[in-house]
């Protein structure tokens, strides 16, 4: 049995087992969707798995013909959704530790960021692993069109509707293991990059995105209010905004210096790369 909750607490959940392999899915939605490098699912019977909550605050979006995206309308976290042959996808990236769901594979791997390094498993497919050829193709999202104006990097929310542009190089670029991260991204970790406060800038779509404040904390996390993608957010407090890498069109051309928080990391899943890490905030 796992449990699992969105970053607000509003949306819970149990499931038994057998479940599915993971998957680590790098298709250009689930990067959108989840405003992470990769989103990582597995599955159970539907007859296993129960709503611990209501399910009130939760939102649906059809990001193509064939898949739909559920997402907490509060924070923003990604959370189960009914697939179409009796199973239930589940978020892994929300689930309680330890969780014991070892290994898996990554998918789609052909479709990979550009700034991410796989880690964990070994297992790579470039598109649906053997015995899932006979689905329908996943739809790619579609980059921004033409050149970026110099010395500016655009970037989007999965359904489009918010449109943001970076007017700076990064100071730094965290991969963030913490389980804040984790249920924000409803992912294996976070990887943002931080620039100053009036570096960024929404050029459509502002009234369409929503920030949840975890209460007593000085973390947030933004989304679009239509598709649940992540967004940047600003901090006014700390003069800074911080971008999630899977929200940009453009190469950043930045990679990842650092994985933060490794103490908190996910116990399904491992780093591979020989960026620094730190068991806590970067030294």
């Amino acid at each position: 049995m796992i449990t699992g909750k969105c970053l607000c607490g509003s949306v819970t959940w149990a499931a038994g087992g057998p479940f599915t392999p993971l998957s680590h899915c790098h298709c250009s939605m689930c990067r959108k969707a989840h405003g992470a490098p990769f989103a990582t699912f597995t599955s159970c019977a539907a007859e296993d798995f129960e709503w611990t909550s209501d399910q009130s605050t939760v939102r649906q979006y059809w990001s193509s013909a064939d898949f739909v995206r559920a997402f907490c309308g509060t924070c923003g976290s990604a959370v189960p959704q009914a697939r179409g042959d009796g199973r239930i996808r589940l978020p892994v990236g929300c689930t309680a530790q330890p969780s014991g769901l070892g290994g898996g594979r990554h998918i789609f791997s052909g479709s990979r960021a550009s700034w991410h390094s796989m880690g964990g498993p070994t297992q790579q497919y470039d598109a649906y692993p053997p015995g899932m050829e006979g689905r329908p193709p996943v739809a790619q999202n579609d980059p921004a069109p033409g050149d970026p104006p110099e010395d500016v990097l655009r970037g989007s929310c999965l359904c489009g509707t918010v449109r943001f542009e970076v007017l700076e190089p990064f100071s730094v670029v965290h991969n963030c293991h913490c389980s804040r991260c984790r249920r924000a991204r409803s992912a294996a970790h976070a990887t943002n990059g931080f620039v100053s406060f009036d570096a960024l800038r929404f050029t459509a779509g502002a009234d369409n995105v929503t920030t949840y404040m975890l209460p007593g904390t000085g973390f947030g996390q933004a989304f679009c209010d239509t598709c649940g993608s992540g967004l940047p957010r600003k901090n006014a407090q700390r003069g800074i905004a911080n971008v999630p890498l899977a929200a940009l069109d453009d190469d950043p051309q930045h990679r990842p210096d650092d994985h933060i928080f490794v103490g908190s990391m996910a116990d399904w899943y491992s780093i591979s790369d020989d960026i620094v890490q730190f068991e806590e905030g970067p030294g």
